[in-house]
């Protein structure tokens, strides 16, 4: 089979055995896959990942050991937990010390004709949900994490700060959500992708006082504006992955009691029934599309600037 795969720092397509299915799993032709900011960092050195990239897809289950399940049309969680330890036992198998994760830690991705995943992990995709829809399942559930960690106040406004592919998403769900939302970025022009969004979207943020503020930057600069723009005791949430560290000074997060939120991965069965409830028009995000043999100008695509989602054709 085909794979596009990130091996002694070189992206490229190769021919690989289609993978064995261990108990537990599912063999899965992937239909559709995208190319997320993630996949990106890896290839400047986030993780020390050697193996097929991608994480963002959806697919066929091939073989199962339920038989039911063989040809459903999926997406799934992309970390692989153990399910027995303590930490899977009290519902935090994003957190499993063993677990691997989909084209990031450990397993190899979705830039393939074919992945394997636990089946405990797969969501169906309903078939009013076309594949281009289905391919944002992943990054639409780690936008709507946020709103599974915190108690938000309809009444009061989000900002979230950084316009790229998930700080889109993010405002997005949460505007759907009926929040009152603040987005700043640097491309305003970027608004006619967002549909139906009600809220405000600027380069400037509206307030400096906001009760929640959203870093999806990805850079140190946002992160620095992030915590200006939190009021006292407010919360600021960080779904940026770096590649590299930087220095900041946290005193004002001391002073003004912020409460400092990581968020991740996120429901994925929420994501799916979201993206069926017809609330969000993605396809506007979408640049281009590639063939898996075009895999490696796919990724060279989607690091040009400006360019949002770039999708691969598996099958």
């Amino acid at each position: 089979m085909r794979a596009l795969q990130f091996v002694d720092k070189k992206i490229a397509v190769s021919e690989l055995s289609q993978p064995e299915v261990a108990a537990g799993e599912v063999l899965v032709r992937v239909v559709r896959a995208g190319v997320c900011n993630t996949d990106i960092e890896i290839t400047r050195g986030y993780f020390d990942y050697s193996g097929t990239l991608g994480h963002e897809f959806v697919g066929v289950v091939e073989k199962a050991e339920d038989a039911a399940m063989v040809g459903k049309r999926i997406v799934a969680d992309i970390n692989c937990a153990c399910g027995r330890c303590a930490v899977c036992l009290e519902g935090g198998a994003h957190h499993c010390p063993t677990r691997t994760v989909l084209g990031i830690v450990n397993r190899n991705g979705a830039f393939a004709d074919y992945l394997v995943v636990p089946e405990r992990n797969l969501v169906v995709v309903p078939e009013t949900v076309p594949d281009d829809i289905a391919v944002f399942a992943e990054p639409v559930a780690a936008a709507l994490e946020i709103q599974e960690q915190l108690e938000l106040a309809q009444e009061e406004s989000v900002c979230v700060i950084g316009d790229g592919k998930l700080g889109l998403l993010i405002a997005m769900t949460l505007d759907a959500s009926g929040f009152k939302v603040d987005l700043v970025g640097r491309h305003p022009e970027r608004r006619e992708r967002l549909g139906g969004f009600a809220g405000r979207y600027g380069i400037e943020p509206s307030e400096s006082n906001y009760a929640v503020v959203v870093e999806a930057t990805g850079n140190p600069d946002g992160f620095r504006l992030a915590i200006q723009l939190t009021r006292p005791q407010g919360i600021l949430v960080l779904k940026s992955t770096y590649s590299s560290g930087f220095e900041f000074n946290p005193a004002m997060i001391v002073v003004n009691e912020i409460r400092v939120q990581g968020s991740r991965c996120g429901p994925m069965d929420k994501a799916v029934a979201l993206l069926a409830s017809g609330k969000l028009d993605l396809r506007p995000l979408i640049d281009h599309r590639f063939s898996l043999d075009d895999g490696v100008a796919a990724m060279e695509q989607a690091m040009a600037r400006g360019i949002l989602k770039v999708l691969l054709d598996i099958s």
